[in-house]
């Protein structure tokens, strides 16, 4: 028989231990539900088929839609199986941190070390890569991060970009629909800096700017914990929502304590991650610097614009010369001129021999006779000016909605409601995207007159205009600008109900006229599924352009004719000037006239998120 006293511990002892193990329990509980947690397990995506190294990704059979019973194989495979500690170290991270009693076996991780030797590095940077028209997945940019060590040009810094795994040689439509749709796995994978650098600035000729990320180096080992988590991992890609922007934010959100996915959406944008960083500064300083990083082409026309007219003059008669006399040339010039054209000779036969694939036997020739005088004169470099350019985040959001009052030809008031998905037009404020281009998607017109009701005056669900203006006027400088769009609008200013399907291009020549100032003469097509003028498919020609006067006002026009090829007879002419006032990054006014078959007056304010 116990003693009563030794009862009393027994029973004491028991609800000691029951009260520390509901303790624990409750304390797991709440860990299981904790967002970080979930974005380990990457509890809200479509990923189910993630894997490393030859192990499943989620210890537990449920583990995806259950995070508790994940957490708790994942304490257990730590307890009982030590190695796996190497497979999740950020996991191990987390769970050390919240649950400080809580103690695992010590065991060595040689390759996970070897790792963290490799990325030896004192901070982090976003990459924000501008959009390339050339390829369908590069239009609206692209994002990645940058791990920087102590070379000064970072150029063999480790970076990890979240991408799909598509097949060589796929075809585009094929790309565009399995992207949309989530027929492509996506994954992170580690290159050297040097590989972007080659692709964005070099081959695509794309603008980077890159954000110094705010973070500690408990931060940035937290990072590198989770990249070795997922360095085998798959998930369905999807080119609107699960995607680059999409994945960074995800990840960034695991040491940033504020949503970086731009609410109100249902596509995420790489430019909506920079925005959204910009916003939550006041509360968490997410950056503490932004370096902008010019393609090889923006280099070049920096340069050239810095040129004397005399340097400019020598320059072109450089390239338009035997080379023979380059030195000749060069020699009319003092050293610190010569040496300013002859640098920006070397960027323009890097620019040429990137857009041309090669070089001339003549350039190649031209090019070594200015090597030839520089090496024989003194050292020195040019004192280039820096050039001063807003940053992407400084520019106006994607989505645009917008109401308008329009005066119809028939002298009536008409109210418009105005929606535009993503991403910028020719007057938008267009700070780190391709200078006069535009990139619209799903753009809505809804229009109200009385009398006649409510009509859908267009819907496009793509247009895209790059009048591809050369900033240096210099031989070889110079591509098609040309223009895509389709979809369904009405067919004249004069009816409504009387929408058609449509595809609208053209194909022609732009004039920089100055920095802010460019001008377009095209050979136009129009191809409609119904007509009221005469036929369904016209040729003509464009004329155009686009003026930024300040930084709060641009001005765009267009106007044509066309003759419709199965009736030759007949013609359709039209009209279009847009001025546009930016109240502020959310906020414009716009006025419009528009004259096809009758002439709309509009007015339209703007709000974009």
């Amino acid at each position: 028989m116990y003693s009563f006293f030794t009862r009393c511990c027994i029973v004491f002892l028991c609800t000691v231990t029951l009260v520390y193990a509901n303790d624990a329990s409750q304390h797991i509980n709440n860990l299981a539900s904790h967002k970080v947690w979930k974005q380990l397990l990457h509890a809200e995506q479509t990923a189910v088929t993630l894997h490393h190294s030859g192990s499943h990704f989620y210890l537990a059979e449920n583990g995806f839609e259950n995070p508790l019973s994940e957490l708790n194989a994942t304490i257990h495979a730590f307890s009982q199986n030590p190695k796996s500690q190497c497979q999740f170290p950020a996991r191990k991270r987390f769970i050390e941190k919240q649950l400080p009693t809580l103690s695992f076996p010590d065991v060595a991780c040689p390759k996970y070390q070897e790792y963290l030797d490799a990325f030896s590095t004192h901070s982090a940077s976003l990459i924000f890569a501008s959009g390339y028209l050339g390829n369908p997945a590069s239009m609206f940019g692209h994002v990645f991060l940058k791990f920087n060590g102590e070379s000064e040009d970072g150029l063999l810094d480790n970076t990890f970009s979240y991408g799909a795994k598509v097949p060589d040689n796929e075809n585009k439509l094929v790309y565009i629909t399995k992207g949309i749709l989530g027929g492509y796995q996506g994954k992170f994978s580690n290159q050297q800096y040097h590989h972007h650098h080659l692709t964005y600035s070099e081959t695509e000729l794309r603008d980077m700017w890159e954000y110094k990320l705010a973070l500690s180096q408990d931060d940035i080992h937290f990072l590198l914990a989770h990249l070795w988590e997922l360095e085998n991992a798959t998930m369905t890609y999807y080119f609107f929502e699960q995607n680059c922007a999409y994945q960074l934010a995800k990840l960034l959100s695991l040491v940033f304590d504020e949503p970086l996915i731009a609410p109100n959406k249902v596509w995420v944008m790489p430019f909506d991650l920079v925005v959204m960083m910009q916003r939550h500064q006041t509360n968490r300083p997410m950056f503490s610097d932004v370096i902008y990083h010019g393609s090889r082409q923006q280099t070049l026309y920096d340069r050239w614009q810095q040129l004397t007219s005399n340097e400019q003059q020598t320059l072109l008669q450089i390239l338009e010369s035997a080379p023979e006399q380059t030195h000749a040339q060069l020699a009319t010039l003092g050293d610190a001129s010569a040496i300013r054209v002859i640098d920006t000779l070397y960027d323009y036969f890097a620019f040429i021999e990137q857009k041309e694939d090669d070089l001339t036997d003549t350039q190649q020739a031209q090019k070594r006779q200015a090597m030839i005088k520089r090496f024989a004169m003194a050292p020195g470099k040019p004192n280039w000016k820096s050039v001063d350019r807003r940053p992407p985040h400084e520019a106006q959001d994607t989505t645009r909605i917008g109401l308008g009052l329009y005066d119809t030809p028939a002298g009536d008031l008409a109210g418009e409601l105005n929606f535009r998905a993503n991403y910028y037009d020719l007057l938008t404020l267009n700070a780190g995207r391709i200078p006069y281009s535009e990139l619209t998607t799903f753009n809505v017109r809804l229009r109200y007159q009385e009398g006649e009701g409510l009509s859908v005056k267009e819907f496009t669900p793509v247009r895209i205009i790059n009048l591809n203006a050369s900033e240096s006027g210099l031989p070889l400088d110079s591509n098609w600008a040309w223009k895509l769009a389709f979809g369904y609008k009405e067919q004249a200013n004069s009816c409504t109900h009387c929408g058609a399907g449509y595809i609208d291009s053209f194909i022609g020549k732009s004039w920089a006229f100055r920095h802010n100032l460019v001008g377009y003469a095209a050979l136009s097509t129009s191809i409609t599924s119904s007509n009221l003028s005469g036929g369904f498919i016209a040729v003509g020609s464009e004329m155009g352009g686009v003026a930024h006067v300040t930084s709060e006002i641009a001005m765009s026009l267009a106007v044509g004719q066309q003759w419709f090829v199965n009736q030759p007879s007949k013609d359709q002419h039209y009209l279009s000037v847009t001025a546009r006032y930016s109240i502020n990054q959310r906020w414009d006014v716009r006025a419009n006239i528009d004259n096809k078959h009758g002439t709309d007056f509009g007015l339209l304010i703007s709000h974009y998120y």
